[in-house]
């Protein structure tokens, strides 16, 4: 096979790709702006926009959607500032530092990517009560810290190790010491692989249910999970119009987002292909 023909494969299955996933998105962005009977009757069809915004207004209303955004970014917040500072420097240090202790802890991070959260929920529910932690922003905080910390300190021992050692090694003949090493030359470096791990770890905490539906039991913390979750009737009888209004109001903050911080993540994944 021709390298033009493999090319046109190439081309042809990104393509496929993108049309597969974009299917989703089309009938969420559609049925946001029909009738509940209309959905029922041609989801696939196009609206005839006789509806309007009435869906998002309702649903906007309905999830308290402002509190819900509130409550999801303290949370991302707090979780991705202690994930991408802590993970940083832990992976600094498994990097640089040639010691069994080191390469034992690397790789009990490593084999904590493989665990489901859910196995260790009961000794967690425990674990949050014991220090009045549960039903409590800072307790899921701390979780996700745990949960998405692994996968980090994976991610960046592998950046660093492709930073050539002679800038520290220069660094340190000038005196520098190694918190200072760290803060004003090794972070800046770690800002393309920061920002990946920022997008990937936003989304993750923004569309999680679990957590918040098993740690955050009173309608004081709403996620915008947790307020889309309650539009799902017992009875199997959803206003499926209300649930697409929500779908859009809770996918618009990460599409901006991302639209932002493209370039950003586009970077860190080159960066982290050309560093191996």
């Amino acid at each position: 096979m021709n390298p033009r023909m493999k090319k046109r494969l190439f081309e042809g299955a990104v393509l496929l790709g993108a049309f597969l996933y974009s299917i989703p998105l089309y009938l969420i962005a559609v049925n946001a702006l029909k009738s509940n009977e209309q959905i029922q009757q041609r989801p696939l069809a196009f609206p005839d926009f006789s509806v309007g915004i009435d869906n998002l207004v309702r649903a906007f209303h309905a999830m308290d959607i402002l509190k819900a955004y509130a409550v999801t970014f303290g949370i991302a917040a707090l979780s991705l500032s202690y994930v991408i500072v802590f993970s940083s420097m832990a992976a600094y240090a498994i990097a640089r530092i040639r010691h069994w202790f080191f390469r034992t802890i690397y790789w009990f991070y490593v084999s904590l990517i493989m665990m489901p959260i859910q196995a260790a929920f009961i000794p967690l529910i425990f674990v949050l009560k014991k220090f009045h932690l549960y039903n409590n922003l800072f307790g899921i905080s701390a979780v996700y810290v745990g949960v998405l910390s692994s996968f980090s300190i994976f991610m960046f021992v592998g950046f660093i190790r492709g930073i050539s050692i002679e800038l520290e090694e220069a660094a340190k003949i000038e005196g520098c010491s190694m918190l200072r090493l760290f803060v004003q030359i090794i972070f800046p470096l770690l800002k393309p692989i920061s920002a990946t791990l920022f997008i990937f770890h936003f989304v993750h905490i923004w569309d999680d249910l679990l957590l918040p539906l098993v740690l955050l039991t009173s309608n004081q913390y709403p996620t915008v999970t947790l307020s889309l979750y309650k539009f799902f009737s017992d009875l199997g009888q959803t206003d499926l119009s209300l649930l697409f209004g929500g779908f859009i109001l809770v996918l618009a903050p990460v599409i901006v987002m991302f639209l932002f911080l493209q370039k950003y993540f586009v970077s860190g994944l080159q960066a982290g292909a050309l560093k191996g």
